[in-house]
């Protein structure tokens, strides 16, 4: 097939174009083409490197689709756009020499060739081999004489017949680090598939026929630079297991809250900024991880939640949280340190389960007194807040273990933290402390006590 340059696309009327572009992609492919020949087609068509970009973000702004590609190619920024082109098509053919030797001896100096149909033509192919060599025997295959030097369109052509007839019933796919920027629509073939680790790649994206793996039930993609779901991952009906940590995702398709079985759901280090309503129709969702988001408030449909277990919210913007979170009757870990928190709900005293509280580096000026009902309760950060005083209750927490109070603005306690019986580790420095509760020594289990940096003008010795 001889290569189609930008010139002669550019040439070609709007009713030619979009025939040759359907023949030079896979059909899965053939929807972003044809966004392609809006752009083709207008009089002036926007340069290579911002056409792959689209390619890849189609929803984003070009300076969102420029930080992706450079990520995924490893780019310099200050590097103009044709060096950038030059560099991606240069990675482009070192990827596809090994599976087409012959073929791409010469590429790497054709300057014909960089065009958006060949970039899409390569980026499928090459793709469909990393996937081919890490199925069960598919290295074998490849290695095979009469298939080795066959042009890459080809061999790509070829792997959907050989799933066919070799891993139709392949339940485990480990393609961790595999080099995948594209995802073929052929992982649908992968019919009885369970577990399924495409985590360490630079997916972009997922192709639709991902909700196809009815089997589904283990789906990692932590650390690759995804920046949206497609609807078609509702459809995974048995998944109990999804972590998408370390991606580029701002928001979250609503068809997630489809996924009945799911058990854990990691969305750490991405860039969401709300969560759908959807979300509380995870009633089996026992860990949800969000820590490092944009998150400024969350659903009240979080209180659907009831047998969530831990909950991690580490590192976002809330300032508020729902009155419904006392709802998650199960939860036992709930970090919510180093957000703008001013305030609790008093419904916080309804999390009976409620082991472990992080709420450090927050603004709390003050804590309901029904922080006091948390009968369960072994370990609570309140350190770097506002906290001027503690309510009453705090001395009814009995399975406290760890308290850090340090970095606070604590003027006094109150004598009721004497009857933190089990109390082991107390953290105070950093405050304004000026004298301590005679109280105080009824802490016969205390270790360590913390007390530097307050205008203390007597200890109380045990």
């Amino acid at each position: 097939m001889h290569p189609i340059s930008s010139t002669s696309i550019e040439c070609l009327p709007n009713e030619l174009l979009l025939p040759i572009l359907e023949a030079c992609v896979v059909p899965s492919l053939f929807s972003v083409c044809k966004r392609w020949h809006h752009l083709l087609a207008s009089e002036v068509m926007p340069p290579l490197y911002k056409q792959i970009g689209n390619v890849h973000v189609p929803q984003g702004n070009v300076k969102e689709q420029a930080l992706i590609i450079d990520r995924i190619y490893k780019l310099e920024e200050k590097l103009s756009e044709t060096a950038k082109v030059n560099a991606i098509f240069r990675q482009i053919f070192i990827l596809a020499k090994p599976f087409s030797p012959l073929e791409f001896k010469w590429k790497t100096e054709e300057k014909a060739g960089l065009t958006l149909a060949n970039y899409f033509s390569y980026l499928v192919n090459i793709n469909r081999l990393l996937l081919w060599k890490k199925l069960p025997g598919g290295g074998e295959y490849l290695s095979r004489e009469e298939i080795k030097h066959l042009p890459l369109e080809k061999k790509g052509e070829l792997l959907r017949d050989w799933i066919e007839e070799n891993c139709k019933d392949l339940t485990l796919l480990n393609l961790s680090g595999a080099g995948l920027i594209y995802l073929p629509p052929e992982i649908c073939q992968l019919s009885q598939l369970q577990w399924l680790d495409l985590s360490q790649n630079q997916l972009t994206s997922l192709p639709a026929e991902i909700g196809q793996l009815s089997q589904l039930q283990w789906l990692d993609l932590n650390q690759n630079q995804l920046t949206s779901l497609p609807a078609e991952i509702g459809q995974l009906s048995q998944l109990q297991y999804i972590s998408l940590n370390q991606n580029q995702l701002t928001s979250l398709p609503a068809e997630l809250g489809q996924l009945s079985q799911l058990e854990v759901l990691g969305l750490n280090e991405n860039q969401i900024t709300a969560l759908p309503i959807e979300i509380g129709q995870l009633s089996k969702l026992q860990w949800l991880y969000l820590n490092q988001n944009q998150l400024t408030a969350l659903p009240i449909e979080i209180g659907r939640l009831s047998q969530l277990q831990t909950l991690d919210l580490r590192e976002n913007q809330l300032t508020a949280l729902p009155a419904e979170i006392g709802q998650l009757s199960q939860l036992q870990t709930l970090e919510l340190n180093q957000n703008q928190l001013t305030s609790l709900p008093a419904e916080i005293g309804q999390l009976s389960q409620l082991q472990t509280l992080y709420l450090n580096q927050n603004q709390l000026a003050s804590l309901p007194a029904e922080i006091g009902q948390l009968s369960q309760m072994q370990t609570l950060y309140l350190n770097q807040n506002q906290l001027t005083a503690l309510p009453k209750g705090v001395g009814h927490l009995s399975q406290l273990r760890v308290l850090d109070l340090s970095q606070n603005q604590l003027i006094s306690l109150p004598a009721s933290i004497g009857w933190l019986s089990r109390l082991l580790w107390l953290y105070l420095n950093q405050n304004q402390l000026t004298r301590l509760p005679t109280e105080i020594r009824r802490l016969s289990q205390l270790i360590k006590l913390e007390l530097a940096e307050n205008p203390l003008k007597k200890i109380v010795k045990k």
